[in-house]
């Protein structure tokens, strides 16, 4: 039991470092990483864009009739397929001009955030910029596009147009220096998800394995169908990554487990920059923005709560209910009516006086309201949803107060929860407590996200103070 005990709760602690690192880690992707990756992108359509118009103008290429018909909904590579000889200007003329297409979809309707640019998108992203091989530019390339293309700029070259000659050189430098950039980039914002999605998977069902450390490398394809059965369990909405589960794996049961979550939190850790740091204590809005946002892994978090609760009471409702109640309850769902309101006499520590109360809680409305509160949290990840825009245009007191309500209400619903938990485990028979599904780890991840929010709660508000102060003492900030 002691054992076991203390490494819940190193896994708990490595759960709450990683959670904070991500957090800190987006923010300072979101700020200072992915403006620049804009940046370079603009570069970098800009460059192609000298190549391809000086092409054009010197007729090695012909302008795609149907260019402006092509509406594009998301990005997608031009084709790669294998054309002859005689096909080579017809081909290269429509790819080339399906390339800008897609760059210019990229810059003008993507969002530069890490929210959007999901592994998905970022695939996607990838795939585009080396649809032409920039770092390996040469007519003996293996892939097509980039041999064919390199064959046309070299006629581009020939003759005595040395300021054409010096442009398409200065294009292709440029090109390469974007891409090496770019594709760098690309690769922190990948490291960011796989670690993110790592986390996820230790929320939902990871850190509750307890595998035989013996047996877990030693017979690796039963433990990698045990993780792959829990997984189509608890996480079927994302797709499985089996290489990620096995750093998860390494990193809780090999020897060099420790050292790797070192690593790993080290590689999180956000890159000194006096600049932003200035800028921060300047600006508080962020921080209260950053402590909503931070409540938005609860939401799946909830979702899961809301099955579990739901088994439960599917569990005492069958042992409570006779043959006529459950008669009547099939009648009112075939009615349309709704279900007869259920009622539980629950019990909670009053954290003030110390002292336990009692409570007759409304099963079916507390279902609803935490319901509620997962898809509002869920909204906290979308750049583009309503809570999102409110938020944008928000003031400070706004914000604190909606932050301020946000973790009162999770507090009434972290009591409660832990209320019902007690409620089911001691009200079903024994025969049946088994059966009962325990949520003590959500109820750790509510309060853990309730201290965090609080935190930085509390943080703001000694800094308006400190700063109210320094106004008082006729000290500006700078």
């Amino acid at each position: 039991m002691g054992h076991s005990y203390y490494v819940m709760k190193d896994a708990l602690q490595f759960q709450n470092d990683l959670a904070e690192a991500l957090e800190q880690r987006k923010l300072w992707l979101d700020r200072n990483l992915l403006p620049q990756l804009k940046e370079e992108f603009t570069l970098f359509k800009a460059s192609f864009g000298s190549l391809y118009q000086l092409l054009l103008r010197k007729g090695l290429i012909q302008e795609d009739p149907y260019k402006n018909d092509i509406k594009i909904g998301e990005l997608e590579i031009p084709s790669e397929s294998p054309f002859t000889d005689s096909e080579r200007i017809e081909q290269m003329s429509i790819r080339l001009s399906n390339f800008d297409s897609q760059l210019d979809f990229l810059i003008t309707f993507y969002q530069f955030s890490v929210d959007f640019l999901n592994l998905e998108r970022i695939k996607r992203v990838a795939g585009l910029v080396k649809y032409f091989n920039w770092l390996q530019f040469t007519v003996n390339s293996q892939f097509i596009n980039t041999r064919a293309l390199a064959e046309i700029v070299n006629l581009a070259k020939g003759g005595n147009d040395q300021l054409g000659t010096g442009l398409i050189v200065d294009s292709l430098q440029r090109l390469e220096n974007a891409t090496k950039n770019i594709l760098k980039m690309l690769k922190e914002l990948t490291d960011f998800h796989r670690q993110n999605y790592k986390l996820e998977a230790r929320l939902r069902f990871f850190d509750a394995l307890n595998l035989d450390r013996n047996n877990v490398f030693m017979k690796k394809e039963e433990t990698m169908l045990l993780v792959k059965r829990k997984f189509a369990e608890t996480m079927s909405d994302r797709p499985f990554y089996p290489e990620l589960f096995d750093e998860l794996l390494k990193e809780d049961y090999s020897a060099e487990g420790e050292s790797l979550k070192k690593d790993l939190l080290k590689r999180l850790s956000i890159p000194e920059d006096t600049k932003t740091k200035k800028k921060a204590e300047v600006s508080f809005r962020p921080t209260l923005v950053e402590a909503l946002r931070s409540l938005n892994g609860l939401s799946f978090i909830l979702t899961d709560t809301i099955t579990k609760l739901d088994e439960n009471k599917f569990i005492l409702d069958s042992e409570q209910n006779g043959f006529w109640q459950k008669v009547r309850q099939v009648i009112l769902k075939m009615l349309n009516k709704d279900m007869e309101e259920v009622f539980y006499d629950i019990e909670y520590l009053d954290p003030v006086l110390g002292t336990t109360k009692s409570e007759k809680l409304n099963f079916g409305q507390f279902r609803l309201e935490l319901d509620k509160k997962a898809r509002t949290l869920a909204s906290l990840s979308s750049r583009n949803s309503a809570f999102m825009t409110k938020l944008e245009t928000a003031s400070e007191e706004q914000l604190l107060t909606l932050l301020s309500k946000n973790i009162e209400d999770l507090q009434k619903i972290h009591r409660t929860l832990s209320a019902l938990d007690e409620f089911f485990k001691s009200e079903v028979s024994k025969e049946n407590r088994e059966k009962v599904r325990g949520i003590k780890p959500e109820i750790s991840a509510v309060k853990n996200a309730i201290v965090k929010a609080n935190q930085k709660r509390h943080e703001y508000i000694a800094q308006k103070e400190e700063q109210e102060q320094l106004k008082k003492l006729g000290i500006q900030d700078s």
